[in-house]
């Protein structure tokens, strides 16, 4: 990869668009991260900046024309040019079609279709020669409303494709909600590759990318938080094993302090876990 290579990401705050910024990133693009709050832009900048890539943040409210064509001029303003665009259009509800409310179905289709119309047709105007990926809602997602919704965003895209010859248009449709980048790896790496120069003349096209399930909630704690919340495990066993670890002996009396004051904290983290619990 070239050192001048530039990938725009929208809705980078969280989800699906915050691990694809991150891979971009530790490959060594220029990641231009978009979100309507700026604060998550920024933070996820931080995050690639961190990490040893080159990332800067900009305010863009993809449902706003004004805003989408700030955002790609502001590439170009920056950079000269842009490699690709991955928009991420994952707005979804599991509301009932009947109870579906009029305005819920309006933010729906803002966040999603119409984001992906001011994205495809702003890129139609300023970039040639690139590649654009759409992360649409997830698969999982079957109501009505939400067919009707990925049905949208991917005939929108076919067809804009079949009208573009310099614009390599692709959509990839994950099984699921978004959970971390761990388990979101096989998307990532969907949209890296639609994005790559591998995947030339690949483009029109759906893809389902199928992903593992996200791990439970209790999976996700510490490993002794998951130890107090078992019942196969006594709780004075627990304890007992926080301070046989030999790596916890204490080298000063001023250690042994901070430590204990630490171990209180944690004791009281489990029972409240457990008074929770019970």
């Amino acid at each position: 990869m070239s050192n001048s290579e530039v990938v725009l990401i929208t809705n980078v705050g969280h989800g699906f668009g915050r691990a694809i910024a991150l891979s971009y990133g530790q490959d060594g693009y220029h990641v231009v991260c978009a979100d309507r709050d700026v604060d998550f832009a920024a933070k996820t900048a931080a995050e690639i900046e961190e990490l040893g890539g080159n990332a800067i943040p900009i305010q863009a409210d993809m449902t706003t024309q004004i805003d989408v064509r700030n955002a790609f001029n502001k590439v170009f303003e920056l950079y000269g040019d842009l490699s690709g665009v991955v928009h991420v259009a994952t707005r979804e509800s599991h509301t009932p079609f009947t109870e579906l409310m009029e305005n819920e179905f309006a933010e729906l289709f803002n966040e999603n279709v119409r984001s992906t119309f001011l994205t495809l047709k702003i890129a139609e105007h300023l970039v040639n020669d690139a590649w654009i990926v759409i992360v649409s809602p997830p698969k999982n997602a079957k109501e009505p409303h939400m067919l009707s919704i990925r049905g949208a965003i991917t005939r929108m895209a076919a067809a804009f494709e079949a009208e573009n010859d310099s614009l390599r248009v692709n959509v990839v449709v994950p099984s699921r909600s978004a959970s971390d980048p761990k388990h979101d790896a096989q998307l990532v790496k969907s949209v890296r590759f639609l994005g790559s120069n591998d995947a030339d003349g690949v483009s029109g096209h759906r893809f389902y990318v199928t992903l593992p399930p996200p791990p439970k909630f209790v999976e996700s704690l510490l490993p002794e938080v998951q130890a107090a919340l078992d019942d196969n495990v006594r709780q004075d066993d627990l304890e007992a094993s926080l301070y046989d670890d030999e790596s916890l002996e204490l080298e000063s009396e001023a250690e042994d302090s901070t430590d204990f004051e630490e171990s209180d904290e944690t004791e009281y983290v489990y029972s409240q876990f457990l008074s929770q619990r019970d």
